[in-house]
């Protein structure tokens, strides 16, 4: 400015005082938002309020909004793809995209447990959620439990990240003594439903879970850890020891008695117990074989078993000396048909 002339006052950055308070509206915003989205009672109320805040939603509200709809859709399968179908569904992923990058580690877990909730995994959130779980793996920021739900819906979207898995393997081994009853069995069922080599996560899981932690085990848990021992057991070079998994089996069978939970076990976790049995070669105690078989009976005469399920049967009991039909389930049952997976010995 010449003399004399009034110099230009020169505008200010948005910070200080004033700063805060445009921060402080805005969080105030999104956890309304958040708020309205854990209340949200259906599928239409969380894309509506979706649809209606989309330009104010941050990353938390996202990640929300993800689990909220796969928590409300999880057991209503037959609607599922209505919700996949819908715009406002669609733009909520480009909202996961945009937003993937400023995601915690919760929030990563979260949206990777929301898509294998749903089954839908489409080819646009791909990069964006991997690179933020390499993201956290490199600090090490996931808690036990985040590691647990990442290897479950990695393999329950039949995604198989070799190296995140190498990593996880080593962060969840590193942390077994934090591990819950439910976070054993996602690991290890993942890692197994994966064919993910492992030498060392079954039998730290196994130690886990002999501290102690095994009578805690529910019947679900117990029949994915079955599973896991069996796959396991037998997948040779790189994986654990056959007497590593023998062992966790054995121990595990000793929560479907009748004194422990055998009477909460469903069929289909029955025949995931035989089937494990059969595929690693261990023969049950009679008594045990049994009182498996008093249940089997029992749950068949109120629903009958699967096709699949009953093949998997019939030739798990043949390899231990069992006659299945007209013991195990009655000569007249007729396998009902169903999508449904069941337990395979591939």
């Amino acid at each position: 400015a010449g003399a004399g002339e009034p110099s230009a006052v020169q505008p200010e950055p948005v910070g200080g005082p004033i700063g805060a308070l445009v921060d402080a509206v805005a969080a105030s915003r999104c956890g309304a938002i958040n708020q309205r989205l854990v209340e949200a009672s259906g599928r239409d109320a969380v894309l509506a309020l979706t649809t209606e805040s989309a330009k104010l939603m941050n990353a938390v509200n996202v990640a929300t909004a993800m689990h909220r709809l796969a928590t409300l859709e999880k057991k209503r399968r037959a609607e599922r793809d209505v919700l996949l179908r819908d715009p406002r569904f669609e733009a909520l992923l480009d909202s996961v995209v945009g937003r993937a990058a400023e995601f915690n580690a919760r929030q990563t877990a979260d949206v990777l447990w929301s898509c294998a909730t749903l089954r839908h995994w489409p080819p646009l959130l791909l990069k964006p959620l991997l690179l933020r779980v390499v993201y956290h793996l490199e600090r090490q920021t996931f808690e036990p439990h985040h590691l647990s739900v990442m290897s479950w819906a990695f393999a329950t979207l039949e995604c198989k990240p070799v190296r995140l898995l190498e990593d996880i393997d080593r962060q969840a081994c590193a942390v077994s003594r934090e591990l819950s009853p439910q976070n054993c069995a996602n690991l290890l069922w993942g890692f197994a439903k994966l064919r993910q080599p492992s030498a060392e996560l079954l039998p730290v899981v196994a130690a886990r879970l002999e501290s102690g932690l095994l009578d805690e085990c529910k019947p679900v848990e117990v029949s994915d850890l079955a599973y896991a021992a069996a796959v396991m057991g037998t997948a040779g070079e790189g994986s654990c020891e056959p007497q590593q998994a023998k062992e966790l089996l054995a121990a595990l069978a000793t929560r479907a008695l009748p004194h422990t939970c055998l009477p909460r076990f469903s069929s289909r976790q029955l025949v995931t117990l035989v089937w494990a049995h059969a595929r690693l070669g261990v023969q049950p105690p009679q008594e045990t074989l049994d009182a498996w078989r008093q249940a089997m009976r029992a749950a068949v005469d109120q629903r009958p078993l699967q096709k699949a399920d009953r093949q998997s049967l019939e030739a798990s009991l043949g390899k231990l000396g069992e006659t299945c039909r007209g013991a195990w389930i009655p000569d007249t049952s007729e396998p009902a048909e169903s999508e449904a997976d069941a337990v395979s010995a591939a």
